[in-house]
């Protein structure tokens, strides 16, 4: 069947940065409608001096943290100023129009709940919303959570300049620097995939980090008793979860007959500033421009997209049964959309979806699927390429679109602006060969490119030594 004519294959980078797109997609949600958001900053539950969770709440909250690292609210014990049945149907909608379910943030119910959240963590952590914000819709029938992970590891944060030290991630009082909030947007059980956690005091690589050999699944689950620190965590529509970025947790992958509704989901990340500073300033919030948030749900889909070596089915769930498949030509797009803004987001987010969108580009097949214990410590390199019918821009599931000679051009200038930018060498010459296959048609298209790239880095620098004698 083909697409219909609001679906993502058939958009143009102008269509995507009209709010009435997205309205169109989601009737029900609202996009920079300023007396909804004025609702949403008033709402409170009726008889309630706390807007989202009490004190206590947030206090058993912290102290979870603390001792296990992941925590969990019920849904009466949070009130979210947004309708969270309503983002559920929106993140459905999404779906079958052909976009991931992080496409949410499009809408103003998604930064209220942001909002409604960042008084949550205020409490309990201490934290700031960094903007790390994703969706999730696992059906079983063809998706299911991440494999087992930490949210981030000593390579992560050293990027930054930061010290390899684990112990130093966490504050003086114990609270780790970075949180996660995960919001069931519908019911989440072992049927359609819940999270699962191993708490801090099974993990030994938790707090002081995982040495280079062993993989940190084996470390932890040494003998068969050790499966039974495993704690299952299901939530109800409207509920939470919290973990650490230290935390190694899951999505289960459910019962693949199961025929009730999907397991749908948003997360936020919670950051210290000096750990991992937010993707862009705080005078965009509580509500940013429709712009900036369709830059960052493109760039957010890139910087996933080399997950999907490892974890295919996950990132089916994170990226939607449609742009799981994508080929260049959507990658381009999404990145043409984030390039629109991207002077507004921190230059650590900067280089890092330059790297994940050069990475990506270099999807040649479809990756095999890792084995559970191998999901912590194996990088994962390349998105999921599919086959089918090009659409305007390439396409979601597009083949060979014609356009790959501005394919390679749009690569080469991400990682030359990004080179420019960090005063880094982030791609050495040899960085197209490692991310190609070993056939000869990709190890010729790698060769090639990396000659193109030495041609452009050589003008790049002649520009510079012209302008310098001109000034």
């Amino acid at each position: 069947m083909a697409p219909g004519p609001l679906h993502a294959s058939q958009q143009s980078v102008e269509t995507l940065l009209s709010p009435d797109y997205w309205r169109q997609l989601c009737p029900n949600l609202h996009v920079g409608d300023a007396a909804v958001q004025a609702k949403l900053c008033a709402a409170k539950p009726t008889g309630s001096k706390h807007p989202v969770a009490s004190p206590a709440d947030c206090a058993e909250v912290r102290e979870r943290l603390l001792d296990e690292g992941f925590a969990a609210l019920a849904p009466s014990s949070v009130h979210w100023s947004s309708d969270v049945a309503a983002l559920a149907e929106g993140a459905l909608a999404l779906e079958r129009h052909g976009w991931p379910a992080t496409f949410l943030i499009l809408y103003d119910e998604a930064w209220g709940m942001a909002r409604d959240a960042s008084q949550m963590m205020e409490l309990a952590t201490g934290n700031t919303l960094n903007m790390d914000i994703v969706g999730f819709l696992v059906d079983p029938a063809h998706a299911q959570g991440f494999s087992p992970h930490r949210d981030r590891q000593p390579e992560d944060w050293m990027q930054r300049g930061l010290p390899e030290d684990v112990p130093a991630t966490f504050k003086p009082d114990g609270m780790a620097k970075y949180v996660t909030v995960w919001t069931a947007l519908t019911d989440a059980t072992p049927e359609n995939s819940c999270l699962h956690f191993v708490p801090r005091s099974a993990d030994p690589g938790y707090t002081n980090g995982d040495n280079e050999v062993d993989d940190p699944m084996r470390v932890a689950f040494r003998n068969k008793d050790d499966f039974q620190n495993i704690r299952c965590a299901p939530v109800a529509a409207g509920g939470c979860t919290f973990h650490t970025h230290r935390t190694i947790h899951w999505g289960s992958r459910g019962r693949s007959s199961f025929t009730g509704a999907p397991r749908v989901s948003l997360s936020f990340g919670f950051s210290t500033g000096d750990f991992e500073a937010a993707y862009f300033g705080a005078k965009h919030l509580p509500f940013p421009p429709v712009e900036l948030r369709v830059a960052l749900a493109s760039a957010q889909v890139l910087n996933y997209a080399t997950l999907s070596t490892g974890d295919q089915r996950g990132w089916i769930a994170l990226a939607g049964s449609s742009m799981a498949n994508c080929k260049a030509g959507m990658l381009r797009l999404l990145h043409k959309l984030y390039k629109r803004k991207a002077k507004a987001f921190h230059a650590h987010y900067r280089k890092e979806i330059a790297q994940k969108f050069v990475k990506s580009f270099f999807a040649t097949g479809v990756a095999p699927e890792a084995e559970p214990h191998e999901a912590i410590s194996a990088p994962a390199e390349k998105a999921v390429p599919g086959e089918g019918t090009p659409g305007p821009q390439g396409g979601i599931n597009g083949g060979n679109d014609g356009s790959d000679d501005e394919d390679d051009e749009e690569a080469l200038e991400a990682m030359l602006q990004a080179e420019a930018e960090t005063g880094e060498v982030l791609f050495h010459d040899d960085f197209d060969m490692q991310n190609s296959d070993d056939d000869g048609a990709g190890l010729s298209a790698a060769k090639t490119f990396r000659q193109r790239k030495k041609q452009l880095r050589s003008g790049a620098g002649r520009k510079r030594g012209s302008a310098e004698k001109g000034a």
